[in-house]
């Protein structure tokens, strides 16, 4: 029977079911599709290339597992492994059809409760599913440099600190009023109630986010975040910040093209604050984003912004194909009770 004549098979079933009916086939259609396309993009036969622990390539071939998945032995470590160890569908107990209905979700940015509806788990899993993806798709994101005859633009954005989350079951103690979601920070300006995340985008397109602490840029914050990223002889271009221009002149680059944002006549740094109005954008889908996973979402940001076009089509796949490759060492237990960072403003010697 060829593909015609079981697409006119499956339409003449599917009209003899009742709603019901017919609802759980086309579930039970979808989980078969999704299994499809993930073989399909992943391949079923990717191999292991190194140990997953030391990273070793000295790996030989060494049986067979239970449900007759090849194991490896690192002759390095000593240990042995299968193809699914240190990869996030080797310890998750989830079908191969929940993970790709989750990567659906992950390439459309839905909130988490949508998430956990579409792919029929609890709140809980869903947060585990979207933190252990990030951590694995992360990996794929190109690393940012900037070599020398090469140029990037450098600028900050502000953030309010946020305490997002369920308190109620842990240890942790607000260390202020709890503000309803949106709402402004108390102090105006660029107060240390605000968390600075430091941005670039350099020839390449290729971006960085990096969380910098509180308040206003300081040239000590600038220097930690931008060296080993920049290299001396490189071009780079920044607003009237004065925290850049010792520490620029330190990595002894090219040309620092320091330009004024009242002033537009003489250039700007349109790149970045275009980056910076795509990252607003993204996090407003969540009406708030804990300071304590900031990082991750930052760094979920640049993986759509790498790897997505302007449609999310062909996401899903790309999510497949990396997500079945990609190495994730994160465990559950370690994403809860995460200790908010900066807390030391809010000590004895603050306000």
């Amino acid at each position: 029977m060829n593909a015609e004549d079981l697409v006119t098979t499956f339409k003449r079933n599917m009209a003899k079911l009742n709603k019901t009916e017919r609802r759980r086939a086309i579930e039970s259609v979808r989980d078969v599709i999704r299994t499809a396309m993930f073989e399909d993009s992943s391949g079923s036969d990717h191999g292991v290339q190194c140990c997953p622990r030391c990273g070793s390539v000295a790996i030989v071939k060494k049986g067979k597992s239970r449900n007759g998945g090849q194991r490896y032995l690192c002759r390095d470590c000593g240990r042995t492994f299968g193809m699914g160890s240190e990869r996030i569908l080797g310890t998750s107990k989830l079908p191969k059809e929940t993970w790709m209905a989750y990567a659906e979700c992950f390439v459309l940015m839905l909130p988490l409760r949508e998430c956990a509806e579409r792919c029929h788990v609890c709140l809980k899993t869903a947060y585990t599913m979207r933190h252990r993806l990030i951590v694995c798709l992360s990996a794929y994101s190109p690393a940012f440099t900037v070599e020398r005859g090469c140029g990037c633009e450098l600028d900050e954005t502000y953030f309010p600190e946020s305490f997002k989350g369920n308190h109620s079951k842990s240890s942790f103690v607000m260390p202020r009023p709890s503000r309803h979601r949106g709402k402004q920070v108390r102090k105006r300006g660029l107060s240390r109630e605000q968390i600075c995340v430091m941005t670039g985008v350099n020839d390449s397109n290729e971006t960085f986010f990096e969380v910098s602490g509180r308040g206003a840029l300081s040239s000590r914050r600038a220097m930690d975040v931008l060296r080993g990223r920049i290299e001396a002889g490189s071009v780079v271009a920044t607003d009237k910040a004065t925290a850049y221009v010792d520490v620029l002149a330190e990595l002894d680059v090219a040309a620092h093209l320091a330009y004024d944002s009242k002033d537009r006549s003489k250039g700007t740094i349109n790149r970045v604050n275009a980056v910076h109005s795509m990252l607003a954008s993204f996090m407003g889908r969540f009406r708030g984003v804990s300071t304590k996973h900031f990082a991750a979402y930052l760094e979920w940001f640049r993986w759509c912004r790498t790897f997505l076009t302007a449609t999310a089509r062909g996401g899903d796949e790309i999510v497949a194909r990396q997500l079945a490759n990609g190495i994730c060492r994160t465990r559950t237990r370690e994403l809860f009770n995460v200790a908010p960072p900066y807390m030391d403003y809010w000590g004895p010697a603050g306000p």
